[in-house]
């Protein structure tokens, strides 16, 4: 089982202490969202030409892989596109040349808009973005997220996209908002898709969702996991702890190893 956490859960820590925790607990690979301070690929120091042969080394002398780099990519908002394609494209070649093999984009909302247009919109952008990611050895994947959680929105822009280079990401939390304990309708459907997974827990409360330490909440965590060892996925489970969104989560040192003892069990 390949193991990785999202710097998103630890943004006070440098790049060192990053590297420092992951080696000394035994992670084999990282999830970038955010380094020293920066969420944009191209804004990143350590991924700037110049400096960018010096972190690939800092990685694999740690023995770890960058695996994913999450972007805010959205194609929800028609008057964004533009601006989201350019985000997405630089990410694309920063990752690259970084060797980092993955970029993460978002559907994101349908809202009181008409389906089909925004399934349109997050199609025609994420064609877009595979087109020119050709040739990187970079692929994009949709992640499950916001209303973009629910089979029929995942599968058509899945089927619309229709390109190698395009696969999700699955967010156990945001199926969890529409499944429940019925994951496996999803998972049944969305199965030929999956290139990365996310673990998160959650409290189901009023008919809301409130985030919670690994283990103390009501997602199926072990039961999806096991599920997927079982079907022979071999991908990466990371842990996105939602710390720099939600400061009263708590700290990235107790979340991590959480995460390595709750996996075992698996």
């Amino acid at each position: 089982m390949k193991l990785c956490f999202s710097t998103l859960g630890c943004p006070k820590w440098s790049f060192e202490e990053v590297i420092d925790f992951a080696v000394k607990h035994g992670y084999q690979g990282l999830e970038i969202r955010g380094v020293d301070g920066e969420m944009f690929p191209d804004k990143i120091a350590r991924f700037q030409l110049g400096r960018q042969q010096e972190t690939k080394k800092l990685i694999a002398d740690a023995g770890l892989k960058m695996h994913v780099f999450g972007t805010s990519v959205k194609f929800h908002e028609a008057d964004k596109r533009e601006e989201n394609i350019e985000q997405g494209k630089k990410a694309i070649d920063v990752c690259a040349a970084m060797g980092i093999p993955y970029i993460r984009i978002f559907g994101d909302q349908i809202g009181d808009a008409d389906e089909k247009t925004i399934i349109d919109q997050v199609i025609s952008g994420s064609k877009e973005l595979c087109e020119y990611a050709k040739g990187t050895g970079v692929e994009v994947l949709l992640e499950v997220h916001g209303q973009f959680n629910v089979l029929e929105r995942v599968l058509a822009v899945c089927e619309g996209v229709a390109m190698d280079n395009f696969g999700l990401v699955w967010d156990v939390a945001h199926s969890d908002k529409t499944y429940g304990d019925d994951y496996k309708v999803f998972y049944d459907g969305i199965k030929p898709y999956i290139r990365h997974i996310h673990i998160k827990d959650h409290k189901h409360v009023d008919g809301g969702f409130d985030l919670c330490r690994l283990g103390e909440g009501d997602i199926p965590i072990l039961p999806i996991v096991r599920m997927l060892i079982d079907d022979g996925y071999d991908g990466w489970f990371s842990l996105e702890w939602e710390k720099l969104w939600h400061p009263e989560l708590a700290e990235p040192e107790a979340a991590f190893v959480d995460y390595l003892e709750l996996m075992k069990k698996a």
